[in-house]
């Protein structure tokens, strides 16, 4: 094999390897992963949230339904939930009902990320 040839085919093999390794760092940033997102009602009085109705969406696609009724004991202080989705926005929207069956909705964007939960404060 001559010098040219062998140079075409070392351009060939590098342009390959380069292009394995941008579609697999590709890949591995869109992968979904489990996200954290936390509510906060510490804003609420103990016993006071019986009922929980949130969901997650992205694009007008929902990624998360959580439906929750905690009875006459309440809610707890935060509630976690994990999200199947590749880090980014997403927007909340999380309905509470207190004891006396009044619900107050809360509507939020939310950064999902992977190193630390997305924090949705509850009013």
């Amino acid at each position: 094999m001559s010098a040219s040839g062998r140079r075409g085919l070392l351009l060939r093999l590098g342009f390959l390897l380069v292009l394995g390794g941008g579609l697999l760092l590709f890949s591995e940033l869109r992968r979904p992963r489990d996200l954290q997102l936390e509510l906060d009602l510490t804003e609420a009085l103990p016993g006071d949230v019986v009922e929980v109705d949130v969901t997650v969406t992205r694009g007008g696609q929902a990624l998360l339904r959580l439906e929750q009724r905690y009875g006459s004991l309440g809610a707890p202080a935060t509630i976690r939930a994990v999200v199947r989705a590749r880090p980014g926005p997403a927007e909340v929207d999380a309905m509470i009902v207190d004891a006396k069956g009044n619900a107050r909705r809360t509507r939020v964007t939310v950064e999902l990320r992977k190193d630390a939960p997305a924090i949705v404060k509850v009013r």
